[in-house]
């Protein structure tokens, strides 16, 4: 079982996260539509993620399953003399998704998403010949999060729920050191935590709900593999704690209509517990020989906003569209190549499709675009440059079936 369950795991990591600091929130094709404002809507089995309080909406089981396409693009242009361009490498990257619920009866929920919380892909063409290399030539943090949650209905107006949350991470990291040698960093573990929700719906037109994830410290251990032109040099250990941050959201929903719903929603996220990157070497890093090495962060929390509308055009079409504002946790003394974040913005699209009683899809698009950074040359490997056009086009799908 403990097998399959890892299978499971691997299969449905992210590959890729175009973030404001390393989150997701490209949890269903609906959501992306609506630009995440699902905290307080009426349900469909991804309220898993976005509040799992709203799934007492769900009459008996349901499934969905979907996945999220993303192709992230930007240039890295010089501000120094005999330094070269470089761009993000061309790729399309997954993120799947998976959730089920149970109604249990007339006051209790079952349900459960295999989803992600955090993910990153950050990946430079010509890395010999990339000059950021001494800060980062490729990062990537695939994620996973298992998360069962017990859904109540305390009155016909409201409902609370309860989950648990483990998460499994995997960390990589391609890097130049001062030596010349290239490292590569593959950890991994897991990490624990818990969620809430709550939902409160006195009429038919109005609606509140508001859910919170905690923090999760996650310590990874793995390898790393040191080469000098090409030619393996030496393996050692690593060890280091990336932390999945404390969130919570807030929303509100209006139908001024039978037909049209809208919804606000603020997410603030802790980042301010990035303070540090510790990695820990055993043995001490070849030359340089040291056991410890420490990148200072200093994140801070963030707010984003996300607004969304939904437009029944028939009994079984759907209309979407939403909006979000994401602030970034980074500051320019404290940005580096590994995450590339700045403000971003996504303006999306999307189609609901009520194919019979049973079965329901789902699509959705999605453009983000990030405001140009600039980088002023310091120690740890950064040079006077310039981020520019940072873009990603997002396309997702999610099929749902009704038992």
């Amino acid at each position: 079982m403990r097998k399959v369950l890892l299978v499971l795991c691997l299969a449905l990591c992210p590959l890729q996260a175009w973030a404001a600091g390393y989150g997701v929130y490209e949890w269903s094709a609906r959501g992306n539509a609506l630009g995440g404002a699902m905290v307080a809507r009426d349900a469909d089995p991804s309220s898993v993620a976005y509040n799992p309080a709203a799934i007492t909406d769900l009459e008996g089981a349901q499934i969905q399953m979907g996945a999220t396409a993303i192709a992230p693009t930007a240039k890295m242009t010089s501000n120094t003399p005999g330094k070269r361009d470089a761009e993000f490498s061309d790729s399309i990257w997954g993120l799947p998704t998976f959730y089920y619920t149970q109604q249990l009866s007339d006051n209790y929920w079952f349900g459960f998403g295999m989803f992600s919380r955090v993910g990153l892909g950050t990946d430079y063409k010509g890395t010999d010949t990339w000059p950021g290399k001494y800060n980062c030539s490729y990062a990537a943090i695939h994620s996973v999060s298992l998360n069962p949650n017990l859904a109540m209905k305390l009155t016909d107006e409201l409902s609370v729920a309860f989950g648990l949350d483990a998460t499994y991470l995997r960390f990589m990291y391609d890097t130049t050191l001062p030596t010349d040698e290239m490292q590569q960093i593959d950890a991994d573990g897991w990490a624990y935590g818990l969620n809430l929700g709550a939902r409160y719906k006195p009429y038919d037109w109005l609606a509140f709900g508001v859910a919170w994830r905690s923090e999760m410290q996650l310590t990874v251990n793995g390898n790393v593999d040191f080469s000098k032109n090409g030619v393996h040099t030496s393996t050692g250990d690593v060890r280091g704690t990336e932390p999945i941050p404390e969130s919570i959201t807030f929303g509100v929903m209006v139908k001024p209509f039978d037909k049209l719903s809208l919804e606000a929603d603020a997410v603030w996220t802790r980042w301010s517990a990035y303070n540090t990157l510790v990695i820990n070497y055993d043995p001490a890093l070849p030359v340089l020989g040291l056991e410890k090495v420490s990148s200072e962060k200093n994140w801070k929390n963030t707010w984003r906003f996300q607004f969304g509308a939904e437009y029944a055009l028939t009994d079984s079409i759907d209309l979407r569209a939403g909006y979000v504002y994401d602030q970034t946790p980074v500051d320019d003394a404290h940005e580096d190549y590994a995450v590339p974040c700045s403000d971003r913005q996504i303006a999306s699209t999307g189609i609901g499709w009520k194919i019979n009683e049973a079965w329901v899809l789902d699509a959705s698009y999605s453009y983000l675009w990030m405001t140009d950074r600039e980088y002023e040359a310091r120690s740890g490997g950064i040079y006077d440059s310039t981020r520019e056009d940072a873009h990603a086009h997002m396309a997702g799908l999610s099929l749902t079936y009704k038992f």
